[in-house]
């Protein structure tokens, strides 16, 4: 009866389940490094269309003041300009404001790009990450049933046992009541 039960004891020793812990552990571990990571890049994608837009709007601005000041200097004048000047005028507000929606619509559409390309990467991890736990659940799972059936025989030994001592118990009751008279 020793043997089996250090046979069990060997099979599914502590130091299997330290060692798969440790394992675990480091994977996890990994894998948290991993997505701290992928994370840092997309923070540092986001800072950098952030700059960008702030350069965007740095330079409309400038454009817009440009302007501005062409138009006062009209005004100061009297508005007394030719016709060329208020055609070069024309044109480059026209220059100006094709230039500033094509930077909106660039800088709409990396953002936009972007953005998909984060989360989906946010949804690529979580995806790895539950299926990585569903085998983690797996595994024990497996590993559990496997300690239960090695526990099982023992405790129908032990029962057997049990009941074999209560009835040998029940035995030398009846034997002394029987042979003592109580």
């Amino acid at each position: 009866m020793d043997s089996f039960f250090e046979k069990i004891t060997g099979r599914f020793g502590s130091n299997d389940v330290i060692k798969a812990n440790a394992e675990a552990e480091a994977k996890e571990l990994e894998k948290a490094r991993e997505k701290v990571t992928d994370l840092e890049k997309a923070v540092s994608d986001m800072r950098r269309l952030s700059l960008k837009a702030v350069e965007t709007n740095e330079a409309t601005t400038q454009l817009v003041a440009a302007a501005i000041e062409k138009i006062e200097e009209v005004r100061a004048t009297g508005g007394s300009m030719s016709s060329d000047d208020l055609s070069k005028i024309t044109a480059e507000l026209e220059a100006l404001k094709n230039t500033v929606e094509t930077s909106f619509k660039a800088s709409g559409e990396e953002a936009h790009l972007e953005n998909v390309r984060v989360y989906r990467n946010v949804q690529a991890s979580v995806i790895e990450e539950l299926k990585q736990q569903s085998e983690a659940i797996a595994i024990q799972h497996l590993h559990i049933e496997k300690k239960i059936r090695g526990i099982k025989p023992c405790a129908i030994i032990a029962l057997v046992f049990s009941g074999i001592s209560m009835a040998g118990v029940g035995i030398a009751l009846y034997i002394l009541i029987t042979h003592l008279g109580f």
